[in-house]
């Protein structure tokens, strides 16, 4: 790949500056560690949580919570999910949808799949696939474990929290940030954001302000085809299409978006926080590697752009009273999502003509749109007690409403129906006998997709304390959920114009249960039993035409077998599991360090499994069980002042228990998606240098062990990966100037596979990687 002198000369530039300011700075260590010394050591900072939709310290919460406050996530150059992600144990990285922006689905213990794990930001539940940017966050939160009955579906692995910022009413203050770098295989990325909160009326109203923008180069590069081989006659055969220069970074973005926050004392002890925040990434293609994760070469018959964008915006408004006994907090919220992707399938298309349908024709372009409207209505109202005596509890209402219109647009393949009548006779295109039902020409596939969720639910939990030191909490969820959709397509893919529609209702309760201990002031234990639930839903067509061979082989070699299964696989119901678990917090050392582990068994029980299909097509079904066991282990260390290290530890051991007779599926088949080990560590060291001047060093590491992935029906191994970011700079009084090399290895790691928009092409799986490495500056100031 070709560099321009600018990015070149940057590199050089930050790389040779960021090594000399870590030799610097580490020369400087002793000096540092003698005058660290004389001063008192402060210990750990005690870190507040609302895990359990109330205030407790992280060491008091009865369950596995990673909490990542704002000072570490801007230390750790935290932009978006998969920068903390790897910080949290048996966090592991999935993708269950098609293209980029729909497809991110976290997997925590090894509960993988679309709708598994719960993302909210503040009290609103979000889809799980979107990638807020970490800005102006308070902390992160990352509650492992079925959270079923304060939480709801969903939740049934664990739940993501992105906790903002709040405004102040008595003081003025703000902050700014940028950053500049450059990335190995592409060029310059750069971003911008400021955060400022404004006291209005003293002790009555304030509000805060954020805006954020900044740009991504990309890093793969399209390249021409310039012929292919006739596998019928084994021909070489040149390509029809125009040649083009090799095209280079094609997946570069920009990304923007801003918040703006109120609150207001509207009565005594009643207050009123509105919100609403923004978002916007325009990318140019799909930043995905073919074959390996190391290619950074794009192979195609046509300059076909991949461009795509996502747009949110969350508008919602809280109330809280805070009353003698307890807190009332009522929030609703509004979600709107417009996003559009374009994938090429004229690799794919070709491919099934000349390798599948047996008619080499000269490659057509054909790009493939998609896009997909989302809007959610949700609102919880709850009552957290603040009682005297050993009882306290939570309870409250919920209720989301979600629609989804999923579109795939007319995609054409002009030329298609005149090149197959060419090749095999006239009227052949369109005669629907031989396999092409190109009625309407050149229509490969058009869709419109309705779906309509409703759900209702009660809550409450209830802790009831023992002695001084033993309590048990009791609580649990009940549900009702409604899903209809209405899913019409046609076109040569779909096997012609088709109609489905189907709806679900269902209704149950998740139970919890909790002891748990304080052994002693600085030790507590804890075991809990809890049920989580996923909603179900319904499936669209599977075309009899193109996807006849594997339906012969799902439900029997009939016409009539056919439409038995596709009937009986019309909807999918809710799936569930039980998680048994227990764990110990320890703060040690003179509160040096805090040493936290669990153990966990999962039971699985009617698995909601995706299972897609070679043709381009999938169905999700309800079959088998599986099991999942493991183990975490964090700690945080002050050893001195100036001086934080931390590690977390996880392991999952996640496999198929009772195949319930699904194609493909074996007993002892390990879950997708999930790494067996996770392995996170980072140091932290603050240093004076001079009287108003100190040092920053700063180091990540995490790794991922070996994964399993399936797509079309072929299950494949994601070797282990491993990645390690650097950091040093320098703090004096409000400004905070960083040099950092991310991905300081290079590491090209397989985080998932790509469905694709259309289909995945035979030989060429598209894969989810993570950015090469990338050298750059990094410039704070508050005031």
């Amino acid at each position: 790949m070709r560099e321009s002198n600018t990015s070149n000369l940057w590199r050089k530039l930050t790389g040779s500056t960021c090594f000399a300011a870590l030799i610097a700075t580490g020369a400087l260590t002793p000096t540092a560690y003698a005058q660290e010394a004389e001063e008192a050591f402060g210990g750990l900072e005690e870190i507040v949580i609302t895990a359990s939709k109330r205030e407790q310290t992280l060491q008091e919460a009865g369950m596995a919570v990673t909490a990542i406050g704002a000072q570490d996530l801007e230390r750790m150059g935290a932009t978006g999910f998969a920068s903390f992600a790897v910080r949290v144990p048996n966090l592991g990285f999935g993708n269950e949808s098609d293209g980029r922006f729909n497809s991110n689905s976290p997997a925590i213990r090894g509960v993988f799949g679309d709708n598994t794990t719960g993302f909210y930001i503040d009290d609103t539940p979000m889809p799980a696939s979107i990638q807020p940017r970490v800005i102006d966050v308070a902390r992160v939160e990352v509650l492992r474990g079925p959270q079923g009955s304060l939480y709801g579906a969903r939740s049934m692995g664990g739940t993501i929290r992105l906790i903002t910022q709040q405004p102040e009413y008595n003081e003025a203050y703000g902050s700014a940030h940028g950053t500049l770098s450059t990335v190995k295989e592409g060029t310059m990325n750069w971003s911008v954001d400021s955060s400022i909160n404004i006291p209005v009326i003293d002790d009555k109203l304030a509000l805060r302000l954020t805006a954020y923008a900044g740009g991504n180069s990309g890093v793969y590069d399209r390249e021409y085809i310039p012929e292919w081989t006739n596998a019928q006659t084994g021909e070489v055969v040149e390509n029809t299409g125009p040649a083009f220069d090799t095209h280079e970074n094609v997946d570069s973005e920009t990304f923007g978006g801003f918040q703006v926050v109120a609150k207001a004392e509207i009565a005594e002890n009643v207050t009123f926080t509105p919100k609403f925040m923004y978002q916007k990434i325009n990318a140019d293609g799909l930043p995905f590697a073919d074959i390996s994760p190391d290619n950074f070469t794009e192979k195609r018959f046509f300059d076909t752009d991949e461009p795509g964008s996502d747009r949110w915006w969350l508008a919602s408004g809280t109330i809280n009273w805070d009353l003698d006994s307890g807190t009332v907090t009522s929030t609703t919220s509004y979600f709107d999502r417009y996003l559009n992707e374009t994938e090429e399938e004229a690799t794919f298309l070709h491919n099934l003509f000349n390798n599948v349908i047996g008619i080499p024709l000269d490659p057509l372009e054909a790009p493939l749109d998609e896009s997909e409207a989302y809007t959610s209505l949700v609102h919880e109202t709850r009552y957290t007690s603040a009682l005297d005596g050993p009882l306290q509890f939570t309870a409250g209402v919920f209720y989301q409403r979600t629609k989804n219109h999923l579109q795939y647009p007319p995609a054409l393949q002009v030329g298609l129906n005149n090149a197959i009548d060419a090749a095999t006779g006239p009227g052949v295109a369109a005669d629907c006998v031989n396999g092409f039902c190109l009625t309407t020409p050149d229509l490969i596939f058009v869709t419109d997709n309705f779906f309509n969720t409703k759900e209702y639910a009660v809550f409450g939990e209830v802790t009831y304390d023992i002695t001084e030191r033993v309590s048990i909490t009791a609580g649990g969820r009940y549900f009702k959920t409604e899903t209809d959709a209405v899913i019409d397509s046609d076109g040569f893919a779909n096997s012609g114009k088709t109609h489905a529609d189907g709806n679900t209702s269902e209704s149950g309760f998740n139970p919890k249960i909790m002891v748990q201990a304080n052994v002693s002031d600085d030790v507590d234990v804890y075991a809990s039993a809890s049920k989580g639930y996923r909603i179900g839903g319904v499936n669209g067509n599977v075309p009899e035409d193109l996807c006849g061979d594997e339906l012969d082989v799902l439900a029997g070699p009939s016409d009539a077998e056919h439409d038995t299964f596709r009937a009986a696989n019309r909807t999918y119901d809710s799936d569930s599991l039980w998680s048994y678990e227990a764990g110990v917090k320890t703060t040690l050392a003179d509160n040096r360090v805090s040493l936290n582990a669990s153990a966990y068994f999962i039971k699985w029980s009617d698995i909601i499994q995706q299972n897609r299909l070679g043709c381009g097509f999938q169905y999700k079904n309800n079959a088998g069980q599986a099991e999942v066991k493991g183990f975490e282990i964090e700690m945080m260390a002050a050893p001195i002042d100036g001086l934080t290290m931390t590690f977390a530890l996880g392991y999952a051991h996640a496999e198929i228990t009772d195949a319930g007779g699904t194609p493909g599926v074996t007993v002892g088949d390990k879950i997708q998606g999930v790494p067996n080990w996770t392995v996170a560590a980072s140091s932290e060291y603050i240093f004076p240098v001079s009287n108003d001047l100190e040092g920053l060093l700063r180091a990540d590491f995490n790794h991922y062990g070996r994964s399993f992935s399936s797509n079309n029906g072929d299950q494949r191994e994601r070797p282990a990966w491993t990645a390690l970011n650097l950091r040093a700079g320098v703090i004096k009084e409000e400004w905070e100037i960083t040099l950092f090399v991310d991905n300081v290895t290079n590491t090209h790691a397989n985080m998932a596979d790509s469905r694709s928009i259309a289909a995945e092409t035979p030989g060429r799986q598209r894969i989810v990687t993570n950015r090469p490495r990338t050298i750059g500056l990094d410039v704070r100031t508050r005031f």
